[in-house]
């Protein structure tokens, strides 16, 4: 029974519809991952940006391979290269023989502690609960600077936009959210009573001396997520902008502003 639930998930996964605006935001917040997106941290780390070299691609040279199950998303894989080719020196390459490179897939499979626990229901209950909305299943997420070896980027369903792609890209190349920054209550109100249970520590703010501040705080970076984040409802405000703006999800992003723009050339040290 259980292999025929699982089967029947991949499946619906196939022929699912155009992801609605709900599950394209959900998929940037995987309870499995720190802030939803970044893999291999346990909890609250201790920068905004990374400050050590050996996390740094050498001479801002990132070797990319791409899945085959992104293939149809070509054109907004280049565009979120080209945002940081035509502003940075970073540069994302084919990869040759490196040893240390991205891969960019769709994250299809990746099984958080929900469905397992959907799963477990499942087992002790009648066939009526098989059904499951297989869109739950891909995320985006992606480990945080250079961390050795092939690093997966995943790019999950109804989430192929060129914010997105660049969000992920950023974290890559060393950057975490904004809202994580020590000074970020200067800037944001957060509501922890809207937070979906088990998901408060994506809200934890460093300490001063743990993160490397490059630029001021910033309301339309890429690395920064919308007001309905980790939403334990999906309407409730998580945070909110002291100054009234609205805070928007990458996604709804055309891609870096001049402040993401600036930490990229200041890490990587560009000319």
């Amino acid at each position: 029974m259980l292999h025929l639930f699982i089967a029947l998930c991949f499946l619906g996964f196939a022929f699912a519809d155009q992801p609605d605006e709900e599950t394209i935001r959900r998929a940037m917040q995987n309870p499995d991952l720190f802030g939803g997106d970044m893999m291999g941290i346990e909890g609250p780390d201790d920068r905004n940006g990374i400050p050590w070299e050996m996390f740094r691609w050498p001479d801002a040279k990132v070797p990319y391979v791409i899945d085959p199950s992104l293939k149809d998303h070509m054109d907004v894989i280049t565009q979120a290269f080209n945002n940081y080719h035509s502003t940075t020196c970073v540069r994302f390459i084919p990869r040759t023989n490196q040893p240390d490179y991205i891969r960019l897939f769709a994250g299809q499979g990746f099984i958080t502690r929900y469905i397992k626990s959907v799963i477990q229901h499942v087992l002790s209950t009648t066939m009526s609960y098989m059904y499951l909305p297989t869109t739950i299943l891909t995320f985006f997420y992606s480990q945080v600077g250079m961390t050795g070896g092939q690093q997966p980027v995943s790019l999950g369903q109804g989430c192929h936009f060129k914010g997105t792609v660049v969000h992920e890209l950023g974290h890559a190349l060393g950057f975490y959210h904004e809202q994580n920054r020590s000074d970020r209550d200067d800037y944001l109100e957060i509501f922890m009573n809207n937070v979906q249970k088990g998901m408060e520590s994506n809200f934890a703010k460093l300490a001063p001396n743990q993160n490397w501040l490059i630029t001021d705080f910033d309301y339309e970076s890429i690395m920064i997520y919308g007001n309905h984040a980790f939403s334990k409802d999906g309407t409730s405000i998580t945070m909110k902008a002291k100054n009234g703006k609205p805070l928007y999800d990458p996604y709804k992003k055309i891609g870096m502003t001049a402040s993401d723009i600036k930490r990229v050339n200041t890490m990587y040290e560009c000319k």
